[in-house]
C-alpha cells in the first residue's frame, strides 16, 4: 500500500483528495487542525487521522514520528492553506502574518522535516497546493497571491535540488474552486465595482464551477505520474488566462485585464 500524507484534509481539496486516494487503495494520513470536529472521514479503513497544525513545529514533529511508526511514506502533500482579500491598506497586520504563515512558512517547515527521508528513500513525490494568484496577481488577491508567489519559487528551487535523489517535486495550481477554503475580506465602497468585474472573469460560468474532487483527480495523476511534469494546472479558467498572459506578454496582459477589470 502506497502511503500519503494530506495537510488541511478537513474540506475542500484535501479532504476530497483524502477520500480520493483512500478510493484508489493508499493509505492516507489525514493531517487536520481539529480532528475531532471532522466526520467525513470517520470509519474509512485506510484514513488515519492527525492532529497536524502545520504552524506548530510540535505538530510537525509528531506527524514525522507517526509517519515513521507507520511504514514510512511515499507522497508528502503539502496542501492547507488560508486567505485574506482587501486592498493591502486595509489588511490587519496579523491577518498577514497568519496567511504567510500558514500557506507559506508551514509548509516549508512541515518540508524540511521530512527532505532527508525522502532523500535517504531516493524516492518518492514532494507535492503542494499553489493557486492561479501564484502566476498571476489579480486586486484585492496581494498577500494570498505573495504567499502562494513565494511557494512556487521554493516548490520551484526543490524541483532541482531533489532531482539527483529521484524525489519527484510538483505543485498543484487550481484556478477558481468551489471550496470552503477560509478567508476574511476587507472591502470598501472603492473596489466593490472592481471586485464585481473580476469575480465575472474568474467565475464566467457558474455551472462549470470546478469543485474539490475534480481537484483531487489532478492531485493522484500528478503523485503517480512517471513524468517530471512540475505544474498541474486545474480548471478552464486558470489554463485559458495563463495562455493568454503567455500569448500577450505581461505588459499587453495586465493593460488588457485592468481594462475589463475597471470598466464601468
Amino acid at each position: 500500500m502506497n502511503t500519503i500524507l494530506i495537510t488541511g484534509a478537513s474540506s475542500g481539496i484535501g479532504q476530497a483528495s483524502a477520500l480520493y486516494f483512500a478510493k484508489e487503495g493508499w493509505n492516507v494520513i489525514a493531517g487536520m487542525r481539529h480532528p475531532q470536529e471532522d466526520r467525513k472521514l470517520n470509519d474509512i479503513e485506510n484514513i488515519h487521522k492527525i492532529k497536524l497544525d502545520i504552524t506548530q513545529q510540535e505538530d510537525i514533529d509528531h506527524a514525522y514520528d507517526y509517519v515513521m511508526e507507520h511504514g514510512g511514506l511515499d507522497v508528502l502533500y503539502n496542501n492547507a492553506g488560508i486567505s485574506v482579500k482587501g486592498g493591502l491598506e486595509s489588511i490587519p497586520s496579523e491577518a498577514i502574518h497568519s496567511v504567510f504563515e500558514t500557506d507559506l512558512f508551514g509548509p516549508i517547515a512541515l518540508m524540511q522535516k521530512f527532505i532527508p527521508y525522502f532523500k535517504n528513500k531516493e524516492s518518492g513525490v514532494i507535492l503542494a497546493t499553489s493557486s492561479l494568484s501564484g502566476l498571476i496577481s489579480f486586486p484585492y488577491d496581494g498577500i494570498y497571491a505573495g504567499a502562494k508567489r513565494a511557494l512556487e519559487g521554493v516548490m520551484e528551487s526543490l524541483y532541482y535540488e531533489m532531482l539527483p535523489y529521484h524525489v519527484k517535486v510538483k505543485t498543484i495550481v487550481p484556478g477558481p474552486v468551489n471550496t470552503s477554503l477560509k478567508m476574511q475580506t476587507y472591502t470598501s465602497q472603492t473596489n466593490l465595482k472592481p471586485a464585481k468585474n473580476l469575480s465575472k472573469i474568474l467565475i464566467p460560468d457558474f455551472n462549470a464551477f470546478p469543485e474539490a474532487s475534480d481537484v483531487a483527480k489532478v492531485v493522484y495523476e500528478a503523485a503517480t505520474s512517471e513524468t517530471n511534469q512540475f505544474e498541474y494546472i486545474v480548471g478552464s479558467v486558470a489554463n485559458e488566462l495563463l495562455a493568454q498572459r503567455q500569448s500577450e506578454g505581461l505588459e499587453s496582459f495586465k493593460d488588457s485585464l485592468a481594462e475589463k477589470i475597471y470598466k464601468q
